[in-house]
């Protein structure tokens, strides 16, 4: 790799320098050996000095690999550099490493700088020497944390100046820190209105092709239905039970503005959210997540479609861990009307954030479209996941 590299020479090393020349050129013409001898023998010096910086770094390697790291809050984990020198040997020399405040170093000095951690150590290398640099560090904060600045400075051996390299490359590594889940209250599973092929207890709907067991006849069961191998084995009237099957995707939608700004309760948000996240997964409930926060692509916002397991909580927690005060929304409508104009249908709509009156009206769309509308909220310092009271009046209805 190449580093940018820059020389800064203090003006009483150029003085020095002209100083030298000039003596060296005066003791020639009056043939003072002595002089001359001694302001030769500073001008070599000189001229090894300058030689040596101008090769300083040229041969120095940064083992720029890809590395993710996925951290909760609180973990502990470490920034692992590795160098290696094939030029000249550094001696006199520092790194300066800035990255993102969402990890903070456990075991060395540091400086904030807004939303930077910067750390200052020691670095020397001799010539073919490989070096691994390592800051331990801890999660203190739900972000990703990438390395934005890598420097090395080496001062002039005679302290008339220093030498800045600096990394022209991304470096690849970045680590990210998954939000805390923050519990909530649910209500009831409610009852699933469309077809689907889960196990689902609530659902109006099952699956005649796979029948689970058999139970006594009742007037109003299916003719079609009666096991005949069962009913003669005990001599009565047996009917097949089926699984009960449906659609149980969870869709969550997040609208992380508020009015012409970032809401104010992002952090609660994300973390409500992530809560429902675990509990899908733990119930094995695929999901799916909307962000409206403005992409370049075919969809213009942060969206991961339906999906199940550990491979989509990882995918919808990294998600998460991206989202900022930074961020750029675009219309929270705009993107609930893309959503539904795509075709799919959720039966359950989690929705998090603020709510407008063009909100109501496309969530109303939703239920009317047989999806079951929920809202989460905060009441007296504790989450909650209750029904959209919209849709609590169309069921009523």
């Amino acid at each position: 790799m190449k580093w940018g590299k820059d020389i800064l020479v203090s003006r009483h090393l150029v003085i020095a320098r002209s100083v030298l020349i000039i003596l060296m050129l005066l003791a020639f013409i009056f043939g003072n050996k002595w002089l001359l001898f001694t302001s030769l023998v500073g001008t070599i010096i000189l001229f090894f000095h300058h030689l040596y910086f101008s090769k300083l770094g040229e041969k120095l390697i940064f083992d720029n690999k890809k590395e993710i790291s996925r951290l909760n809050i609180d973990d502990e984990g470490n920034w692992k550099l590795t160098f290696i020198n094939k030029g000249v040997p550094i001696i006199k020399g520092n790194l300066l490493i800035t990255f993102d405040d969402c990890i903070e170093p456990t075991n060395l000095p540091f400086h904030k700088n807004r939303s930077f951690i910067e750390v200052n150590i020691p670095f020397k290398a001799w010539t073919n020497e490989k070096i691994e640099v390592q800051i331990p560090f801890i999660a203190v904060k739900r972000g990703v944390s990438h390395i934005y600045k890598l420097e090395v400075k080496i001062q002039h051996l005679f302290g008339s100046g220093i030498v800045i390299l600096n990394c022209n490359e991304i470096v690849k590594m970045k680590k990210l820190v998954y939000p805390q889940r923050k519990a909530l209250n649910i209500l009831k599973e409610q009852p699933v209105l469309l077809h689907g092929i889960q196990d689902t207890r609530t659902s109006l709907y099952y699956d005649p092709l796979q029948p689970i067991g058999t139970r006594e006849y009742t007037n109003g069961d299916s003719f079609q239905h009666i096991h005949w191998k069962a009913s003669a084995k005990l001599q009565q009237l047996q009917t097949k039970i089926f699984p009960n099957m449906g659609a149980r995707t969870w869709l969550f939608v997040l609208n992380i503005s508020e009015r012409h700004s970032i809401n104010r309760e992002l952090e609660e948000i994300i973390s409500y959210t992530a809560f429902l996240i675990e509990r899908a997964v733990k119930e094995n409930i695929p999901f799916a997540l909307a962000i409206n926060v403005r992409t370049h692509g075919d969809i213009p916002y942060f969206y991961l479609s339906e999906g199940e397991g550990r491979v989509q909580r990882q995918k919808a927690l990294e998600m998460l861990s991206m989202l900022s005060v930074h961020s750029f929304p675009i219309s929270y409508p705009f993107m609930l009307k893309d959503i539904k104009k795509r075709g799919t249908s959720f039966p359950i709509v989690i929705h998090l954030g603020e709510n407008t009156h063009e909100t109501n009206q496309i969530l109303l769309s939703y239920c009317l479209g047989r999806s079951a509308v929920f809202e989460v909220k905060t009441v007296n310092g504790q989450g909650a996941m209750n029904e959209w009271i919209q849709y609590r009046k169309v069921n009523q209805a």
